[in-house]
């Protein structure tokens, strides 16, 4: 297997990456308003309110911190340049923000149509930009190792979970014409096996072993990015075609196949040579928040009518899973890009500050922590329909992890004036 290409001179300007790095804690703040508007009980998973609240985590909350990773990812590990990021921002970043706070609206206002339209006409080409860019991008890099291609299908997967996300809202709106049930999970799939946790894939094979120090993974004669994304083609044929075994056999191998990479992923933070290190925690932890997540997901398909069951398996999938990763790779890609930033502007390498200078790991400790305890409080809402310590548990957590962003910036300014 190819290493990682790896060229810090073509890392994007700060701001790119930053502005959605910041928007994240913004939209899990946005989260806690959402929540204290909930109506008491136990949710559900197509209340209007829960619909809300979902999107504003896996766009919000997951889709900035992703996306923001993301430029830095094509440009320095995959080889891709970024010559324009001004017009990225204006063309990905603002309609983020922008669509996601109006879909957001769209589902808490009862799915009200031309709130959602509005929603979509600008989150489709805000997430089909980052999706056709990179691809495009790929394609010519000379990087041609395993992470790269899988970012390659990762794209693939943003490009058409965002298609079908349109195409449910126009059916929503009564548009289209176009049966529900497979046209929902097959977003559901797509978002979550297909984005979410190939993009994890990609980024696990170099930001591992690199923090880490685990064991570099043998090659693979069929890369397991490779086959997800054939599980996925095939699991999405099988629900529009309508093949109730096909579908159950397809998503069982797609539940396995998690639930071994899961163990995988495990088997490599055991033999990591830095144990005390907190993106090791978190990343395991994150994990077991994924492979619990798999059956629940799995036993919402055999069981249609559980109410509590796809809450739960979302709720563990993203705020555990997908939220628990991000928040891992925080503490590491934060103080890196202004650790790259000062490098970038000529500081005297005997006054650059450490990484772990610009972020503490216990500060970052102390946010994996906070993590556990909201999505502890995220379980009891959705058995007991305790609200109240979920929307505390929110508010400190985004209020913690903005904090230690705008501490991280002081702390770059810091260097700056000290040169001068």
């Amino acid at each position: 297997m190819s290493q990682a290409w790896l060229d810090y001179q073509q890392a994007p300007p700060l701001w790119l990456p930053l502005a959605h790095m910041l928007a994240a804690p913004g939209w899990l703040l946005a989260l806690a308003a959402l929540l204290a508007a909930l109506p008491d009980g136990a949710p559900s998973r197509f209340q209007p309110e829960v619909l809300a609240l979902t999107h504003a985590l896996a766009l919000g909350v997951l889709g900035n911190a992703m996306l923001g990773s993301l430029w830095q990812l094509l440009a320095v590990t995959a080889g891709v340049p970024i010559p324009y990021p001004r017009r990225l921002l204006l063309a990905c970043f603002l309609p983020l923000q922008a669509g996601c706070a109006l879909l957001v609206a769209g589902f808490q206002l009862g799915l009200s149509p031309p709130w959602l339209q509005a929603g979509a006409a600008l989150l489709t080409p805000a997430l089909l930009t980052p999706a056709l860019f990179g691809l495009r991008g790929l394609l010519r890099s000379p990087a041609r190792d395993a992470g790269s291609r899988g970012l390659r299908l990762a794209l693939c997967a943003l490009a058409v979970a965002a298609c079908l996300g349109a195409a449910l809202v126009l059916l929503l709106g009564g548009r289209v014409a176009l049966p529900l049930g497979p046209l929902l999970d097959n977003h559901v799939l797509w978002a979550a096996l297909g984005w979410l946790w190939l993009l994890v894939l990609s980024v696990a094979r170099t930001v591992i072993p690199m923090f880490l120090v685990t064991p570099q993974q043998a090659t693979e004669r069929l890369p397991r990015e490779t086959l997800l994304f054939g599980l996925l083609c095939l699991g999405g044929v099988a629900l529009i075609w309508d093949a109730p075994a096909a579908v159950s056999g397809l998503l069982a191998a797609l539940a396995l196949f998690v639930l071994w990479q899961g163990l995988r992923q495990l088997d490599a933070l055991r033999r990591s040579q830095r144990r005390a290190d907190p993106l090791r925690r978190g990343w395991r932890a994150s994990m077991v928040w994924m492979m619990t997540a798999t059956p629940c997901a799995f036993a919402a398909r055999l069981l249609p009518l559980s109410e509590a069951l796809p809450v739960l398996a979302g709720w563990l999938w993203l705020g555990g899973f997908g939220l628990g990763a991000v928040l891992s790779m925080q503490g590491k890609i934060l103080p890196f890009l202004a650790w790259l930033d000062l490098k970038q502007r000529g500081l005297p390498r005997r006054q650059l500050p450490a990484t772990h200078e610009l972020l503490g790991e216990a500060s970052h400790r102390r946010l994996l922590g906070l993590h556990s305890v909201w999505v502890g409080c995220g379980l009891a809402w959705i058995v007991g329909g305790y609200r109240l310590p979920l929307f505390t548990a929110t508010l400190w957590l985004g209020l913690y992890w903005a904090g230690l962003a705008v501490a991280l910036l002081y702390r770059r300014r810091g260097s700056l004036r000290a040169t001068h």
